[in-house]
């Protein structure tokens, strides 16, 4: 992450190894195999002596999580989205990525307790299905003071600002919290032992991280310290971190954290893991991959591009909104219907045989709602999405040139039926719908508006059927999501066969 306190830019020198970075906007910039540990001990222990611990972090291929649908982190569990979460882990689980940074917030915790441990389990579950595991955050000293109106149960969170890079992220727990850390030191204890004891032998969790991008300020320092004890308290053999070199994590540390978002310098080792990277203006996936490939993991900043609206550059801020979309995200990989911003992207998370055999549709993107005018070719895992029309979040490819309106999208790919029988398709969406398989139409919709149509027909058990969707989109809110089910099969989402053949 990286931190906006007055807008300032700070030039952090000798932060990397002896390199020099610039960041713009302020403060400081504020994943399938477990990692094996070694706890030599997990009780008798100071802050400058924590436990020891030997893991081997290469296997992390991870991402920030913060569903498209949420502007910050607080959204993410105020407003949690069991349909949303699951649907994005799919997607990133198809693209190899084998762990997400999940961020929490106290403010949450204050108002639901109850629900957000449900939560937490609930998407400890969902990302295990899809071979991904966790790490949470519990706090950071990033970006905006939260609203303490987010406490009240009728809150709103506000839209994001376009043009302005991370517009809505909040600060955990917040300066009045800290300004009466006397008052609030119990439940900041409680908030972080709760989720801990739930999981503190929990296979799904990789690690806990106290703090992101900690500052050097006593405020922050206390509640690093703090915190570090507490998770130690619960006899949780996961290990913790905090981000260091440049910040104030590593005498809080099991193992060594760190972020790298300036030019490739520092590799680190296997038992150290970067746990934030990659933006579009000095790296690039296919880099960071080939950056830290047999060296250590990482965790790119982030999975999805949505509603966070990370894809804007970090000098892209309240003084200096870019006035139009970007076309190239700064950071995110995944777009909220399921598609990558770049192919090459999916490639290098997969590797050259992974990609040729993952299960994908060919999508056609156009400018146009008559597929005369190609903006991009793309892939995509599943044809289930909702769009918005809030400005930024209707096309389902801006940075493509795809309209908020007017617009069309072709998917091909192969599906495979498990035995002999009748099939049922199930469409449900705005605009214009046709769908066939093996050259024949099987669903066609003309009206205007949201509908659900389903049809059968039979197909011939283990033997791949080829099928076609077109949409076509005039006004409003984009959505799609077309399902099937079968003999023995129960209603799911229309998945694409694993290709045998290279792309």
């Amino acid at each position: 992450m990286h931190s906006s306190m007055n807008h300032e830019i700070i030039r952090i020198g000798n932060r990397f190894m002896g390199t020099e970075i610039e960041l713009v906007l302020a403060a400081v910039i504020c994943l399938v195999s477990a990692p094996t540990l070694l706890a030599e001990s997990a009780t008798n222990f100071t802050a400058s002596e924590p436990p020891k611990y030997q893991a081997d972090w290469r296997w992390v291929k991870g991402a920030v999580f913060v569903p498209t649908s949420c502007v910050n982190e607080a959204q993410q569990w105020d407003e949690y989205d069991p349909v949303i979460n699951d649907r994005e882990l799919h997607y990133a689980s198809v693209y190899g990525f084998n762990c997400v940074r999940v961020y929490l917030h106290y403010y949450i915790y204050l108002k639901k307790k109850d629900v957000l441990l449900q939560n937490i389990e609930d998407f400890l579950t969902r990302a295990d299905k899809y071979g991904i595991k966790t790490e949470f955050v519990f706090f950071d000293d990033c970006w905006h003071q939260p609203d303490k109106g987010i406490l009240e149960p009728d809150y709103k969170y506000p839209a994001p600002i376009f043009g302005v890079h991370n517009s809505r992220w909040l600060v955990c727990p917040g300066e009045d919290v800290r300004r009466h850390y006397a008052e609030h030191k119990d439940r900041l204890k409680a908030y972080v032992q709760d989720i801990v004891n739930a999981h503190k032998e929990d296979p799904r969790v990789a690690f806990w991280e106290t703090y992101n991008e900690p500052n050097k300020s006593p405020e922050t320092k206390r509640l690093l310290e703090d915190a570090y004890h507490w998770i130690h308290e619960t006899g949780t053999k996961i290990p913790v971190t905090a981000t260091g070199r440049g910040f104030a994590g590593d005498p809080y540390s099991d193992f060594k954290s760190w972020h790298e978002y300036g030019t490739y310098s520092y590799t680190g080792r296997p038992e150290e893991l970067n746990t934030e990277c990659m933006n579009r203006k000095e790296q690039t996936v296919p880099g960071i991959v080939e950056h830290f490939k047999d060296k250590t993991g990482f965790i790119l900043w982030e999975a999805g591009i949505g509603r966070d609206n990370c894809r804007f550059a970090w000098s892209e801020n309240p003084e200096h909104p870019r006035p139009n979309e970007t076309d190239k995200p700064f950071h995110g990989v995944i777009y909220p219907d399921g598609h990558p911003w770049s192919v090459e992207d999916v490639k290098a998370l997969l590797g050259p045989e992974g990609f040729a055999k993952a299960p994908l549709f060919e999508v056609e993107y156009y400018q146009d709602a008559s597929f005369s005018k190609l903006a991009k070719r793309s892939v995509a895992p599943m044809i289930d999405f909702d769009l918005g029309t809030e400005r930024g979040t209707g096309s389902p490819d801006a940075a493509a040139g795809v309209p908020q309106e007017n617009f069309s999208v072709r998917w091909t790919g192969t599906i495979l039926p498990p035995t002999n029988g009748a099939y049922a398709f199930f469409v449900d969406g705005d605009g214009q719908v046709k769908l066939f398989v093996n050259s024949k139409s099987v669903i066609i919709t003309k009206e205007a508006g949201r509908k659900n149509v389903t049809k059968s027909i039979r197909l011939a058990g283990a033997t791949p059927a080829q099928v076609k969707i077109e949409y076509i989109h005039t006004t409003g809110a984009p959505s799609l999501h077309v399902a099937w089910s079968g003999p023995g099969m129960e209603r799911r989402n229309l998945t694409p066969a694993p290709s045998s053949t290279s792309r």
